[in-house]
């Protein structure tokens, strides 16, 4: 069954010490263009482990799910994006998923979601937006938010009033199946959320919620490593656990990185060029991202020696339109393009 996620082992003190990482803006901030792969694992045993500075968390054995496509979008492509005015970038998960942020240089704040799976539907505004990001944000930094929204579905209504607490309590190392990620930085959020619900007007039932979500960030991640989401709803606990793969824009202890991404020519029509500087060591994953977020080339280029790199793209059977061109590697930063198919 494919996870719908709405935007996410041993543990001991290492002995070497770490530099203390930031999430700042823009380096941080999820942009248009940006594609990140979710593997959903089992939650089942896992622990967010301890807090503190120099802390080593080993999730390198995880039981793989279900895998998701995440791409940051421009909301006025979406199919709910007029509800959301303010938004400046859309999320979304498989075609299926729709979530808007507003996102500037004091944070990313959440403004709701729309969902359509076909089977079912409901969509969630928030008349007082969820801070979720705080830039910049480094170890032992906090704040708090409350949050107010309304999520309808069918016949029934959901009162959302909730308050977040966001604490940086830790940083170290992370090991991951992907690989070792150094100068990482560990966010915690608590929600206390009270849900009240309505059908056809009338009140029906009220559900206390606690949602304790844990978000591992390494420099230049537009989007989390690690995260592990337990939620409690009127005593009854579910969990959601998931880690990133290529493209997430991650930065591992290999330093494996592309840069300087250039694309030609533009309008192109046939066929793109796709040039980038890379640092060697890892593999390469191009992608090619239409407007609304769909994944419409894939391509793995594998192991390459450090220097200019030089591909070329068959677009051929691509409509005309805006398109975006995203080489990432496996534990590097990603790097997006935007250019026009004629």
């Amino acid at each position: 069954m494919k996870k719908l996620y709405i935007v996410a082992l041993g543990i001991f003190v290492s002995g070497s010490m770490l530099a203390q990482p930031t999430i700042q803006y823009p380096d941080n901030a999820p942009a248009i263009g940006d594609v990140s792969y979710l593997q959903f694992v089992s939650p089942t045993g896992l622990s967010a482990g301890s807090s503190g500075a120099n802390v080593s968390w080993d999730f390198s054995v995880l039981e793989n799910d279900s895998t998701s496509l995440v791409t940051a979008v421009d909301p006025a492509t979406t199919p709910a994006g007029g509800d959301y005015p303010g938004a400046s970038v859309a999320f979304n998960q498989d075609d299926l998923v729709y979530s808007y942020s507003f996102i500037d240089n004091t944070g990313m704040y959440y403004m709701g979601a729309k969902v359509d799976t076909g089977s079912y539907s409901y969509q969630l505004i928030y008349s007082d937006h969820r801070q979720f990001l705080q830039y910049p944000f480094t170890f032992m930094n906090s704040f708090s938010d409350s949050y107010k929204g309304i999520s309808s579905a069918a016949v029934a209504e959901v009162r959302v009033d909730g308050y977040s607490i966001v604490v940086a309590d830790a940083y170290g190392t992370l090991t991951l199946p992907t690989g070792t990620y150094d100068d990482v930085l560990r966010i915690s959020t608590l929600d206390t959320e009270t849900d009240s619900i309505f059908v056809g007007g009338v009140f029906v039932m009220l559900n206390e919620v606690m949602r304790q979500q844990f978000l591992w960030y390494a420099p230049n991640s537009k989007s989390p490593l690690f995260s592990l989401e337990s939620v409690t709803t009127n005593g009854v606990e579910t969990a959601c656990c998931f880690y990133s793969t290529a493209g997430s824009g991650i930065h591992a202890v290999e330093n494996s990185s592309v840069s300087e991404l250039n694309v030609y020519p533009i309008p192109a029509s046939d066929h793109l060029f796709i040039e980038f500087q890379s640092s060697g060591n890892k593999a390469v994953t191009i992608s090619i991202v239409n407007q609304v977020g769909q994944l419409v080339i894939s391509r793995e280029m594998p192991e390459q020696k450090p220097g200019l790199i030089s591909e070329k793209i068959n677009i051929n059977a691509l409509p005309a339109g805006i398109y975006f061109a995203n080489v990432s590697c496996k534990s590097g930063n990603q790097i997006t393009e935007k250019f026009v198919k004629q």
